[in-house]
């Protein structure tokens, strides 16, 4: 009988030449620095910026948008975690397509990747740039791109235990904040009327001024938002006990986003106009506070929205250089980059995945700061969306490939393969949906 699947290759002697040519990297990441990596990653300029943008395609229901991008991201987590558990390694996903698909589709998906995330790159330090200049307008967005690009570098080229540190802590003063928003964001939204407030959500043309559509596409800005919990898989390859920590992790993340997301998204469209947030000139949430005349808050929240985007350019540097690391090693890159320097850091790997800062300053520099953000934000889109389905795509074939040797997935979850492919059907959706914009 043939093989149902092409190409497909044994995935037990897959998995272990994947374990035997990614050996060296340093397991030292536990569950609560990868839950807070996945974190930083995701809470980043999709929601402190990213989210005027969509409220000013969407209006108030871009709440909805919200909830089914946090859908969507629940079933590419399902997915992630039972792929993960089962073979934890640093190229993840890329190296499971090429396990239980096609390893030309493996091939595909670490490049792909590794392009959106080096974009991605960019885009935070062009929004690092823009928060700077809340407080010091007259000094040029290259400057800050390329002093804060420096320092991560070199934060990212120690150890991936000092990254782990930094990204924790990083991370843990963005869900602080968030807190305090929802906190007191939910106060002024139950007591509008003493704060001289009226309430946003269905002024300006109703909850939809934008009907379906503009909800439908505002969707796109959503999972880019929630783009990042994938960084789990890939930290798994790091981490010191990722049968135990991957599913620890990944459940943790995703419910803290889900939270996140839905209420800070919530408070922040009753505050604030949404036919005032669809430029990227400040966040919303500056705004927000700005409306409800808190004193030092707007300036506060501007100083976190920062730590935010350089808390995600930490995460972005590191996860193309594991990418290019296991592309390396899979002999579809130059061997240099599979090298580790005696930091047990692929040195290589990571100088040339930062190219993206490069041509992040090159087109701020020519264009500004707002055009740059928009035309990176959709290169990395649509790298984003196209590893989610990726991903959705290799878990039904995991699924299937379990089934038809009568295994147990290590990790398993009720309805996943049904979730998948719900999740690919509205992410495909998704895609085509943005050809009409």
């Amino acid at each position: 009988m043939s093989n149902p699947v092409g190409n497909q290759v044994d995935a037990k002697s897959q998995d272990d030449k994947t374990l035997a040519r990614e050996q060296g990297l340093s397991r030292k990441l536990s569950s609560g620095q990868m839950m807070m990596i996945s974190i930083g990653s995701a809470i980043g300029t999709g929601l402190f910026l990213g989210s005027g943008f969509a409220t000013g395609l969407a209006g108030p229901s871009v709440i909805v948008s919200y909830i089914i991008g946090a859908f969507i991201a629940l079933t590419v987590m399902i997915a992630m975690s039972e792929l993960a558990v089962q073979h934890p390694r640093a190229g993840s996903f890329g190296n499971y397509a090429e396990m239980y698909v096609h390893k030309y589709l493996g091939f595909q998906v670490r490049y792909i990747y590794w392009f959106a995330q080096v974009v991605a790159i960019g885009r935070e330090m062009v929004a690092a740039s823009i928060y700077m200049a809340y407080w010091l307008p007259s000094v040029p967005a290259v400057v800050w791109m390329t002093l804060f690009s420096a320092i991560l570098l070199v934060v990212n080229s120690i150890s991936v235990k000092t990254f782990g540190t930094f990204e924790y802590w990083f991370t843990m003063i963005k869900v602080a904040i968030i807190i305090l928003f929802i906190v007191l964001g939910g106060f002024v939204i139950l007591d509008a009327a003493h704060f001289h407030l009226a309430l946003a959500y269905t002024s300006y043309g109703g909850f939809f001024p934008k009907g379906l559509w503009g909800m439908w596409l505002a969707t796109v800005v959503a999972i880019f938002s929630y783009i990042g919990v994938e960084v789990v898989a890939v930290t798994a390859g790091e981490s010191a006990n990722p049968q135990r920590d991957v599913p620890r992790a990944l459940r943790g993340m995703i419910t803290r986003l889900i939270l996140f997301y839905g209420l800070a998204i919530t408070i922040m469209v009753g505050i604030v106009p949404w036919t005032t947030t669809g430029t990227l000139t400040t966040s919303p949430f500056v705004l927000a506070f700005k409306d409800v005349g808190i004193p030092f808050a707007a300036a506060i929240i501007n100083f976190v929205v920062l730590t935010a985007a350089l808390s995600s350019t930490n995460t972005d540097i590191y996860l193309p250089s594991t990418m290019i690391f296991s592309l390396s090693r899979a002999k579809f890159a130059p061997k240099i980059f599979g090298k580790l320097s005696r930091f047990q850091v692929p040195f290589s790997a990571l100088v040339i995945s930062a190219i993206g800062i490069v041509a992040s300053i090159f087109i701020d520099y020519q264009y500004g700061s707002t055009s740059a953000y928009l035309d990176i934000f959709g290169i990395a889109v649509f790298g984003g969306i196209f590893v989610w389905i990726a991903i959705l795509v290799t878990h039904m074939f995991f699924r299937r490939k379990m089934d038809q040797d009568y295994q147990t997935p290590r990790y398993s979850i009720g309805g996943s393969r049904y979730f998948s492919v719900v999740g690919a059907i509205l992410l495909t959706a998704v895609l085509i949906s943005t050809l009409d914009t």
